[in-house]
């Protein structure tokens, strides 16, 4: 419904035609998930691990970072393992298929988090209220892409990789074509397009921006 409604406003903006070809995903979609597998000897001290996802414009995952540990390292890897087998398909807009950034979170098992019981029976009790993270792991600024123009004319197939400098308020200070798609035209339209792009950092709560180099994929269908 949403897809036809903006297929729509587009039509009646005078946009190309062909984008009402293309199916639109202003979000990743997980395709395939799993679960951590972890001993039963784990000993979390927080309630979950949190990740952030870099991802293709393909939806493979190019890059994950823990920005929340539950406290045990042997769950941590369980939970990254499982994350790294996660499949997605990525955003789309006017038959262009973008890189992107997911975010995934593993709770821990319950008993995992379960304490002895304070009168002594040796019967364990889950805490009321299971504890949290009290700091965040901060890590290189993760890239969202939030605005791109669409070409008037559909491009010939192919992707193109441009490393797109941005300072800290995520604006783009650079734009330099890091893989060929193996067409001049098609290059030269994805250099544009990311000079005149917008992006937004994600990141933790409590961390900071920072200027960063980030790979922005555009793959033309």
């Amino acid at each position: 419904m949403f897809a036809f409604i903006l297929s729509t406003l587009i039509a009646a903006a005078g946009e190309p035609a062909y984008i009402a070809s293309c199916p639109v995903a202003q979000a990743p979609v997980v395709l395939a998930s799993s679960a951590p597998i972890a001993p039963d000897s784990i000993h979390p001290t927080n309630r979950r691990t949190r990740f952030l996802l870099d991802l293709g414009s393909d939806g493979r995952i190019r890059h994950a970072a823990m920005t929340e540990s539950s406290g045990d390292s042997v769950f941590d890897a369980a939970a990254l393992d499982a994350v790294q087998r996660f499949r997605f398909a990525p955003p789309s807009q006017g038959c262009i298929s973008t890189s992107s950034v997911a975010a995934e979170e593993f709770n821990v098992p319950l008993l995992a988090l379960a304490r002895p019981a304070a009168n002594g029976s040796g019967v364990a009790v889950l805490p009321t209220t299971p504890p949290e993270a009290d700091v965040a792991i901060c890590t290189t600024p993760f890239v969202r892409l939030t605005g791109l123009d669409v070409p008037e004319t559909r491009q010939a197939p192919g992707t193109v990789a441009i490393d797109v400098g941005l300072d800290a308020a995520a604006h783009v200070t650079s734009a330099k074509l890091a893989r060929s798609s193996g067409n001049a035209k098609t290059d030269a339209e994805g250099l544009s397009a990311a000079r005149d792009a917008q992006f937004a950092f994600t990141l933790p709560p409590g961390c900071r921006p920072k200027p960063a180099l980030y790979r922005l994929e555009l793959t033309y269908r």
